[in-house]
């Protein structure tokens, strides 16, 4: 590019948790890229103020409505993008391997997805009812499940589709809920051209005495049926061992969570779900359906080593369960794990690597 200073402008809102989660590392970071002359500068308003830039950085939940009602017009502004000659980069911050946005894809030039399927040819024949998961709960526990239908990539269109970085960035402590917390995420579309953010995640040591066994307060009130019918599953499965269910209030679900020694984390909207992260800051072991047909980083995922996984279909939850009750030191050490891995990526450290990974993507575009 023509500038020795690379000016990329950031095209997002703050309206829901995942943008927060997309917005708070580029704001943590934002040194680092200015270290390597790439200048990060967010836009919080119409799109059409975005365009004058090297690099255009696309929230998705920016054109969240659009879809339906709108779609010629994203189109159009992602070409008009393409005629400045700006190099266009899509995130899709939506919660599950799946997407549908793959109508943007041909228009860009390069689409980054928080989670991928590790085989992306699976993306090229759509899910009955949208997602890998549904479809296999739908099938397991007969529920009902509307079709859906959303476009598919095109194959060669499939080599601009990359990893991103999941919701891990942000602060999932009890904190969040307070009202400092809240005025300072409200003020983020102000102050975010001035000032940076430092995340800073207080994690409870997972070899703490802990007094519950389980804990599994997970939300019932989901809208696909199949996420219901999983999760209603897994809680029958831990209310067995002894684990309570039902909402209560945020300071008792962080203390109930601070001393578990096991939190259930079936899978929700997404594969992922705040709820995880959580876990893992308050020291807990993760205990989770397994996470293999998928690619996210930071890799907070790893089975065996920061959580313990059980197949989709249930069948070996009792044994795994089980297992990790007998064998202390090794609960304590996946639950420890799980944090340094955290740890790492929200370190200054990570913020860096956090810059230079994210650069290294854009270099090749």
């Amino acid at each position: 590019m023509a500038s020795s200073i690379v000016k990329i402008n950031v095209l997002t809102n703050n309206d829901c948790p995942n943008s927060r989660a997309f917005n708070c590392p580029l704001l943590s970071a934002k040194r680092h890229f200015s270290e390597r002359k790439r200048k990060l500068h967010f836009i919080f308003g119409p799109p059409e103020k975005a365009l004058e830039c090297d690099v255009l950085f696309i929230n998705s939940k920016v054109f969240r409505y659009d879809w339906r009602k709108g779609k010629n017009k994203i189109i159009d502004f992602l070409e008009s993008a393409r005629r400045k000659g700006v190099k266009t980069v899509w995130f899709d911050a939506t919660d599950s391997t799946w997407c549908t946005q793959f109508e943007a894809l041909e228009h860009v030039d390069l689409f980054l997805k928080s989670q991928i399927l590790k085989d992306k040819t699976l993306y090229l024949k759509p899910f009955r009812t949208g997602r890998i998961f549904t479809d296999y709960f739908d099938e397991l526990y007969k529920c009902g499940e509307e079709s859906v239908s959303y476009p598919v990539p095109r194959e060669e269109d499939l080599k601009k589709l990359d990893v991103s970085w999941n919701s891990c960035f942000e602060n999932y402590n009890s904190s969040r809920y307070g009202f400092a917390a809240k005025m300072k995420q409200k003020l983020r579309p102000y102050l975010a051209n001035l000032l940076g953010e430092k995340l800073s995640i207080a994690f409870t040591p997972a070899a703490k005495e802990r007094t519950i066994s389980v804990s599994c307060r997970v939300g019932l009130g989901h809208s696909r049926p199949s996420v219901i019918a999983h999760r209603k599953s897994v809680t029958e499965k831990m209310t067995s061992f002894g684990a309570e269910s039902g909402k209560i209030p945020l300071d008792r679900y962080f203390e109930e969570m601070r001393n578990s020694k096991i939190a259930a984390g079936p899978f929700g909207v997404g594969e992922i779900t705040l709820r995880d992260f959580e876990i893992i800051i308050c020291g807990a072991l993760l205990f989770k359906p397994e996470m293999d047909h998928m690619e996210t980083w930071p890799d907070l995922f790893q089975p065996g080593k920061t959580f313990i996984q059980h197949k989709w279909d249930l069948s070996d939850l009792d044994e795994a369960f089980e297992e990790i009750l007998k064998n202390d030191s090794m609960r304590i050490e996946t639950a420890s794990e799980a944090q340094k891995v955290y740890a790492d990526a929200v370190s200054e450290e990570g913020m860096e690597k956090f810059a230079v990974r994210l650069i290294e993507k854009i270099s090749r575009i």
